[in-house]
């Protein structure tokens, strides 16, 4: 999107790094996107379990991206923020902050193995990290490098090794500072982070074999981590995107909750208290500064846009998202999919097997698609009912909220009000505001306005294919 025009005001430029692509943004005081560009980036499954992605393809791409912003904008931006994918890990140098691995993607559950030898330590280490046990977050991945990766032991030999969230080699690669550094929202999600205390756990770390040397120092998300190498702009918010993607919107209440449906799908709920603790959910951090830490309550589905993307290479559709809108309509009877697209997260937390259709798969490629839809709407269900209040409204944002199909069956499903507002890409917007040093200073930040709400209808039918989709999960997590 090509900038628009303006008044010179102070303005906010956003890093927004996502499993398929990175995006810059530039925000004005009013909280408006004026500038927006984006650039894909590949991720490549190298065997079962395992996902990668190449470093220095993600780096490029925002370097790219910062170098194609008008100069007219650079000279009026004030703060700059950096959000990204969460659970990522890469080994890296941390003399010339070359990359020396790939970057095991969040997906990436290839050390199962130590997961379920630790198994009897699970319900200490959620006390700790505030997260279920799980082979999705980075220490059993750390672990996986340091055990199989021949170049990360002959690197540690050096004392030059980091092994790190994406966000700590990005920001490296980016400030005029080089010093391996990471927010506390990003370094939460490796498991290894103790909630309490905001800096790694020496508990952790034993039980996980993995030296607090190899990672890089805590900070809070709002913080001064330096100055880019792009004309000196002041980056003052580091953060995990669905961390960012919290603060896009009106402040929730304890009746209302947020689902972003991106390439993974993320139930946020508002948790004020630390102690307040939903055994199969995660209690995330969702931002930190001098003032302390603030905690939602969250749930993740693994197999959102993930989901559609694998079923684009078995099953291609020419303009799917063209398509999508009518088959939604249109599709009263589509069948059950088990969604277990990159495992399971919560509240199962368990191997579910392959994904596939109940029946006989002799249904047409709309009601297939559609069967993928409701059944990532199926994993939002079963999270919401882990919660302790039932919303009542329900506020969507992601590229999937786009589809009015979609939203409509979220509000029949669940019986809440859906809330479309007129930005659904709102993790860019919510680490913009965050970039605000005291953010509720803000006078001119203008409130998302509501695009459309979906009032829930009467709709057996898809009560009765969540009702069979539950059963059928449970059934394959026990024999499994």
């Amino acid at each position: 999107m090509p900038a628009k025009p303006h008044t010179p005001k102070q303005l906010t430029l956003i890093i927004d790094q996502g499993s398929h692509a990175s995006r810059v943004a530039v925000f004005n005081e009013a909280g408006e996107v004026i500038y927006q560009q984006s650039q894909s980036v590949s991720t490549m499954q190298t065997a079962p379990f395992s996902y990668e992605q190449a470093p220095t393809e993600i780096l490029q791409s925002i370097t790219s991206l910062l170098k194609q912003i008008p100069k007219t904008l650079y000279q009026n931006i004030g703060q700059s923020g950096l959000c990204t994918q969460r659970s990522s890990i890469v080994a890296w140098n941390t003399e010339n902050g070359q990359a020396i691995t790939p970057l095991l993607s969040w997906r990436d559950t290839r050390n199962q193995r130590l997961i379920d030898e630790l198994e009897a330590d699970a319900l200490n280490i959620q006390k700790i990290s505030g997260l279920p046990l799980s082979a999705h977050y980075s220490a059993s991945k750390i672990r996986w490098l340091l055990d199989e990766h021949p170049q990360t032991k002959q690197a540690r030999k050096s004392a030059r090794l980091c092994i790190s969230p994406l966000a700590s080699y990005l920001l490296f690669h980016l400030l005029l500072e080089k010093s391996p550094m990471i927010d506390h929202s990003n370094a939460q999600r490796s498991q290894l982070f103790d909630i309490h205390r905001l800096n790694w756990s020496s508990e952790l770390l034993k039980l996980f074999d993995i030296s607090a040397e190899l990672l890089p120092e805590c900070y809070p998300t709002q913080h001064h981590y330096g100055q880019l190498r792009f004309n000196n702009i002041p980056l003052t918010c580091v953060c995990g995107d669905q961390n960012a993607a919290y603060h896009a919107f009106p402040e929730l209440k304890s009746n209302t909750a947020l689902v972003n449906l991106g390439s993974g799908g993320f139930v946020l709920s508002p948790s004020p208290e630390r102690s307040k603790h939903h055994p199969q959910l995660l209690q995330t951090l969702s931002r930190s500064n001098e003032q302390g830490p603030s905690f939602v309550t969250e749930g993740t589905v693994n197999g959102a846009g993930t989901a559609l993307s694998w079923a684009q290479k078995l099953d291609p559709c020419r303009d799917l998202f063209s398509q999508l809108p009518e088959w939604l309509k249109k599709t009263n009877q589509p069948p059950v999919f088990i969604n277990s697209i990159s495992g399971l997260g919560s509240p199962w937390w368990c191997d579910a097997g392959e994904p596939a259709f109940t029946g006989q798969n002799t249904h047409l490629q709309s009601a297939r698609y559609v069967a993928i839809i409701e059944s990532i709407l199926f994993l939002v269900m079963r999270n919401l009912e882990q919660l302790t209040d039932s919303p009542e409204t329900l506020y969507i944002s992601g590229g999937l909220a786009k589809l009015d199909g979609l939203c409509q069956r979220l509000a029949d499903l669940t019986q809440a009000r859906v809330t479309r507002f007129n930005e659904t890409e709102t993790t860019a917007r919510g680490c913009a505001w965050l970039s605000h040093m005291e953010p509720n200073s803000l006078s001119t930040w203008q409130a998302l306005h509501v695009e459309q709400s979906f009032i829930p209808s009467s709709n057996p039918p898809i009560i009765l294919r969540y009702q069979q989709f539950v059963g059928e999960l449970s059934k394959r997590c026990i024999s499994n």
